[in-house]
């Protein structure tokens, strides 16, 4: 956030940040945290930020790349909390998903059935069923 800054008596309006020469070269830049929000769990453990209070070193785990396989239909994988690359949850056991072990008319994991039910009737004069 920009602010008012009095340097040697002067008030410079609406400065964002402040660049300060070094002695041997480089240069030092100030910027107002006053409104910053970070907690040391929004920064990578190992690094460093800062905030309204000064420097903040990171508490939050890089899990790096994450990811698991589910093989029942209440199968679960648990993503740690933290930072992640990415990864990825995959489906096993699905062998036998297909269209012709699934009822016409429903789909499971996006494939669409084909198994028709049979119809089952009864001659009234004989008393046999029929399956077809």
């Amino acid at each position: 956030m920009a602010q008012n800054v009095i340097i040697n008596g002067v008030t410079y309006a609406n400065v964002p940040e402040v660049n300060i020469p070094k002695s041997g070269g480089g240069t030092a830049k100030f910027f107002d945290t006053a409104s910053a929000d970070i907690s040391a769990s929004d920064v990578l453990t190992g690094k460093t930020a800062y905030g309204a209070s000064g420097s903040i070193n990171g508490s939050m785990p890089n899990n790096g790349n994450t990811g698991g396989t589910i093989g029942t239909k209440t199968g679960t994988v648990n993503i740690p909390a933290g930072y992640t690359t990415g990864g990825t949850v995959s489906l096993t056991n699905v062998t036998d998903c297909i269209a012709s072990n699934i009822l016409s008319g429903k789909s499971i994991l996006g494939v669409n059935g084909s198994l028709s039910m049979p119809t089952i009737s009864q001659d009234s004069t004989t008393k046999i069923l029929s399956i077809s």
